[in-house]
């Protein structure tokens, strides 16, 4: 379910595209180019952008949404006709392009605001090509989860009825650890126990990965989908920290016409969680410099400690603007590379 933060950015970046005078007008009523909205949400929302928690949400969103609707690589001044709002289902199939609004069934829209995730992925899909080893902690430390649960369950004592084995944690099982846990910090013993599960989940998925990745070709085809480009150029708007991001994100084709990838590294963090890092060294033939991008991957339970099986969140520690291959949409209208020695001009208008 999508939050109510995450309805109030998605639905303002859009309201936004409309070419109304001001947002008095524009909240007046539930736009008929809206697509997916109901009555419901849209009068949520309404009610939402009038409390003073989401009211600077709104305010930046609302004006992407604007500067969208007059960027000459954009919709240059032309109000759409039909804005689809994709809502919480969730598309079908494994890492789809991250839209949230579809525009004249042409631009594809990614609203990211405040959030450095690229994307979630069960683990033997990311680290293993779809592998089929069920607990991916089970997978990379099984002695050290063990130990891990073992320590847990000795504390939790008689308060839960607990299989010996950790593999053994049937559904209900784990709802009552997790509520158990909700609210504890690790005991010494567990902080311990959990740290060495950390490093060694780490340091296995690591060795995994690169594995998995054995050729070059492997290895960029890895970085275009850790930063979700894909077959289709689509737009992200949004902000990181304190400023706003109006960007292009082009594709596999476009991108190889500006930047030649060089390597993509992997290795196990010593973080305190199961994190294993990654960094890509990427030449940008229009600079005739090298440049990198940097992230992390975090190997976490899903909804709290021994909820579910673990997911892999996909961070980028790069800010966006200095990605290989996201463009401001400012100067997104050409731009040189060079192939075999020639310049080349790729238009993206």
């Amino acid at each position: 379910m999508a939050s109510l933060r995450t309805e109030v950015t998605e639905l303002a970046t859009g309201l936004g595209m409309l070419g109304y005078d001001n947002p008095v007008e524009a909240l007046s009523q539930l736009p008929s180019q809206f697509i997916d909205v109901t009555d419901r949400v849209w009068e949520q929302f309404v009610r939402a952008v009038d409390e003073s928690l989401h009211r600077v949400d709104f305010a930046g969103a609302y004006r992407n949404g604007q500067v969208f609707l007059e960027a000459n690589h954009g919709l240059r001044g032309r109000p759409p006709r039909l804005i689809e709002w994709k809502g919480s289902h969730r598309s079908p199939g494994h890492d789809q392009l991250p839209i949230d609004l579809r525009v004249d069934h042409v631009y594809l829209i990614s609203c990211k605001y405040s959030s450095k995730i690229l994307l979630n992925a069960a683990p033997s899909n990311l680290f293993a090509a779809n592998q089929e080893v069920g607990d991916w902690y089970d997978h990379a430390a099984p002695e050290q989860h063990q130990a891990l649960y073992a320590a847990v369950r000795e504390e939790v004592g008689s308060n839960i009825d607990l299989p010996p084995f950790v593999g053994d944690l049937a559904k209900h099982h784990r709802t009552e650890l997790k509520l158990t846990l909700a609210d504890q910090q690790w005991s010494p013993t567990c902080a311990a126990a959990y740290r060495e599960l950390a490093a060694e989940v780490g340091r296995v998925t690591a060795s995994q990965w690169r594995k998995s990745v054995a050729t070059k070709r492997q290895r960029e085809a890895l970085l275009w989908r850790l930063l979700r480009i894909g077959p289709a150029p689509y737009y992200v708007l949004g902000s990181a920290r304190d400023r706003s991001l109006r960007l292009l994100v082009t594709t596999p084709w476009d991108w190889r016409r500006r930047f030649e990838f060089r390597d993509l590294e992997m290795w196990g963090e010593e973080a305190g969680q199961p994190i294993v890092g990654w960094k890509a060294t990427v030449r940008d033939h229009e600079a005739a410099e090298e440049t990198c991008v940097d992230g992390h991957v975090e190997v976490r339970w899903s909804h709290g400690r021994f909820a579910q099986a673990p997911e892999a969140k996909v961070y980028l520690d790069t800010p966006h603007t200095q990605v290989p291959g996201y463009l401001h949409i400012d100067d997104a209208g050409s731009w040189s590379g060079r192939i075999s020695g020639t310049e080349i001009q790729l238009p993206l208008s």
